[in-house]
């Protein structure tokens, strides 16, 4: 069990590695193509025709997943974590999980250079690299440490014994977590593609890479913590 627990840990952090070198590659390809930015370009002209209210609503979400709003629902739930768990430790790691891919998001924006779309003149947005997006990488962020969230709580309710009832009790609310959680990452990448702030490969790559860090980190923290009990 434990050599099939390494092996997976592995292959999940060499596999997010060899993703995480390919994804400057496909920013400086997209940044360099003419005909991708056209199109692209054209979606996000398309989407000025839906109505005003969706732009209002995007415009809380951004406010919101800004790098000041992530931080403060970021501590809040870290609050709400200590509280169900009481571990430190627990808070430490599930706050390491969720934030991790934010480093890298920031490394690869400044690395790439993506040049923000048309469709952001006149947003009064800092002329910050468009590739990938952080407030979608932010709502992965919160995503990731509300599913952490649930899970303890889950696990601290219905804790492990013979009944399966309490099993699937916990995988109920785990995925319930998880379905809220897509819908919010969702939610927030439709909403720069309405303020027309960001490209859609912007927010696909994003929504893709960090999800995978945060995952790949808590393998390795997994597989430590298991180490250290070995």
């Amino acid at each position: 069990m434990k050599n099939r627990s390494v092996a997976r840990t592995a292959a999940v952090v060499i596999a997010t590695a060899v993703l995480c070198g390919i994804v400057p590659m496909i920013g400086v390809a997209l940044r360099n193509s003419t005909v991708a930015t056209i199109r692209e370009t054209n979606i996000l002209q398309a989407l000025t025709v839906l109505p005003e209210g969706l732009r209002d609503c995007s415009t809380v979400l951004a406010y919101l997943f800004s790098t000041v709003g992530c931080v403060a629902i970021v501590s809040a739930l870290a609050v709400v974590d200590s509280r169900i768990t009481g571990s430190g430790r627990v808070v430490i790691r599930d706050v390491i999980v969720s934030v991790a891919p934010i480093l890298y998001v920031t490394g690869v924006k400044w690395l790439v250079e993506r040049p923000r779309p048309i469709t952001s003149v006149g947003s009064g947005l800092p002329g910050d690299p468009s590739f990938p997006s952080g407030h979608t990488a932010a709502a992965v962020i919160v995503s990731v440490m509300m599913i952490l969230i649930v899970r303890n709580f889950a696990r601290s309710r219905f804790p492990d014994g013979e009944d399966d009832e309490r099993a699937n009790r916990r995988r109920v609310f785990l995925r319930r977590a998880i379905i809220g959680a897509v819908a919010l990452v969702v939610a927030v990448a439709c909403s720069r593609l309405l303020l027309g702030l960001h490209y859609p490969t912007d927010v696909i790559i994003s929504a893709t890479i960090c999800p995978l860090i945060s995952y790949a980190v808590w393998c390795v923290w997994n597989a430590c913590e298991s180490a250290e009990e070995w």
